[in-house]
């Protein structure tokens, strides 16, 4: 499976879902070449991530890769390019994005409407289709549902969240403890979620409604 490539590649020793010592370095001293006359380099890596500039031909300096994805740095611009498009004689370490890196991408899906079921960021997702596909991006596999997802990394209290962390929640009527909603720590008490009526949006820890229904955190990356 891909993530367990993932962390066996950047750990010396796996002992749980969450590696604490995946640390790549700034820069690793790498040049590549685009192969082609024109391609974009994106925020994140995915398609359907911002363009934040256009390379023609140019030489790059490779930081790292995510699965199919290079990241890449020209002057003074950070960003991802699909492998097709860059000459490399190499092979490169993965990076491992952090909490916020992931946070920020999800901001991008803000008023992707719900879909049961839904995996698709632009055009639907439920919740925990839209943490599976936001953590799939920067290649780590976390499960398809919910209740699962709350068993993929290790339990964190409340009051150490940390962005990027899964929040969880019951909202089957009482909280009984039984997992059915899933939404992704931002910061300063907010969290964001594909919510059943206005997709995905941003919510607070503190509003009474998932105050009272808030089960669990887990933490996926250190």
């Amino acid at each position: 499976m891909k993530r367990n490539l993932f962390i066996t590649m950047v750990c010396l020793v796996v002992i749980s879902p969450v590696c604490e010592a995946r640390i790549f370095p700034e820069s690793i001293g790498v040049e590549g070449k685009i192969n082609t006359e024109v391609v974009n380099m994106r925020s994140y890596p995915s398609l359907d991530a911002e363009i934040v500039k256009l390379l023609e031909n140019d030489k790059i300096h490779i930081l790292g890769r995510s699965d199919e994805w290079y990241k890449v740095q020209l002057d003074n611009t950070t960003g991802w390019i699909y492998q097709d498009y860059i000459q490399i004689n190499e092979d490169i370490p993965h990076v491992v994005a952090k909490g916020n890196e992931i946070v920020e991408y999800g901001m991008d899906f803000i008023g992707t409407p719900y879909v049961w079921g839904g995996n698709n960021l632009q055009k639907g997702v439920d919740c925990s289709g839209f943490t599976q596909q936001l953590f799939d991006t920067f290649d780590f596999e976390i499960s398809r549902v919910s209740y699962n997802q709350a068993n993929d990394g290790n339990l964190v209290h409340k009051s150490e969240l940390k962005s990027g962390d899964l929040v969880f929640f019951d909202t089957s009527g009482t909280n009984n403890g039984n997992i059915s909603h899933v939404g992704i720590y931002i910061n300063e008490g907010q969290f964001l979620h594909a919510d059943g009526t206005n997709g995905v949006m941003v919510s607070d820890l503190d509003n009474p409604y998932y105050s009272r229904n808030y089960v669990k955190s887990v933490r996926i990356i250190q």
